[in-house]
């Protein structure tokens, strides 16, 4: 299976958890462990560590951050082919702390330059199984790009200001179904509205379309019906990514003759491993994080 992903790169910095409390000195410094994040890394990462063939195309910020970001894909760690683009000035940082609740503190906006900055590389997807694309704001001639090229997207309508605003969804989601293979939804907010248009995007032409609930599970949508599975139950440490990474094994899944069911499950597992991952356990100096048994939230 071949898959280009498209999309934002960010970096990703965990906040290890202190050794003593803070109020016991006058400054706290804790371990931090960094990793470019972005729904094309996630997806990719997952689909090599599949045996897929995927191709990363990723903007990158102009600034000291991307220039890290660059260094980082560039160390040999990476597991795709890699295509960066410099766009905007400034990149996405996120702070993850695994001590609290999993909550996640946005410390910097997305880069200003949008997916679009990619259009000339939509090309590299000639001849690809699939297309992913994070289909918010500022991708449509992406997007449109692809759909003419007859690329089948896996397309991810998760933008969160559209979560629980299901009318709003639905009139962006209608115009933007052309050429999906796969489409993936968050259902946080309005889960019955959003299963609803699921069921509408497979009614149109869609082969199969999940709608995640977090910690409530997920269901699918094909032309044999809609079901609902439990999620795993896991310990969240880090719950950046865990969409991304069930589209991923859902479509290598899907792809390779699973049913949707079972190729849920697959995606489901997936993410399950990755928002459980502690990266800081292997440090014996580190005491493990302070969290509180959740369901997954993938």
């Amino acid at each position: 299976m071949r898959l280009v992903a498209f999309g934002e790169l960010c970096l990703h910095m965990t906040l290890g958890p202190q050794a003593s409390p803070a109020s016991e000195r006058k400054f706290s410094v804790r371990p931090i462990h960094m990793e470019v994040g972005g729904s094309a890394r996630y997806v990719t990462e997952e689909l090599a560590r599949r045996g897929a063939e995927p191709t990363l195309v990723g903007a990158v910020g102009q600034d000291e951050v991307g220039a890290l970001i660059r260094d980082l894909l560039s160390s040999g760690d990476t597991c795709a082919d890699v295509r960066l683009v410099p766009a905007g000035n400034h990149s996405a940082r996120l702070i993850i702390d695994p001590v609290g609740d999993g909550d996640i503190e946005i410390t910097a906006s997305p880069s200003d330059g949008t997916v679009d900055s990619l259009l000339p590389d939509a090309t590299l997807a000639v001849g690809a199984d699939y297309a992913h694309l994070s289909c918010f704001p500022g991708t449509d001639r992406l997007r449109s790009a692809l759909v003419d090229l007859q690329v089948p997207l896996v397309a991810d309508f998760g933008f969160v200001p559209w979560h629980g605003r299901p009318e709003l969804l639905a009139s962006v989601v209608r115009t933007r179904l052309a050429g999906v293979a796969v489409a993936v939804f968050n259902g946080a907010g309005a889960p019955a509205a959003t299963v609803s248009l699921a069921e509408e995007a497979v009614a149109s032409g869609v082969r199969a379309a999940v709608v995640t609930l977090g910690r409530d599970g997920a269901v699918v949508c094909d032309p044999y019906g809609t079901r609902y599975q439990a999620a795993p139950d896991v310990r969240v440490v880090n719950p950046v990514g865990a969409g991304d990474t069930l589209a991923a094994a859902f479509t290598h899944a899907l792809h390779h003759g699973a049913d949707a069911e079972d190729a849920l499950r697959a995606g489901q597992a997936a993410a399950a491993g990755l928002i459980s991952r502690d990266p800081f356990r292997a440090d014996p100096d580190v005491p493990e994080p302070r969290v509180a048994g959740e369901r997954c939230s993938a």
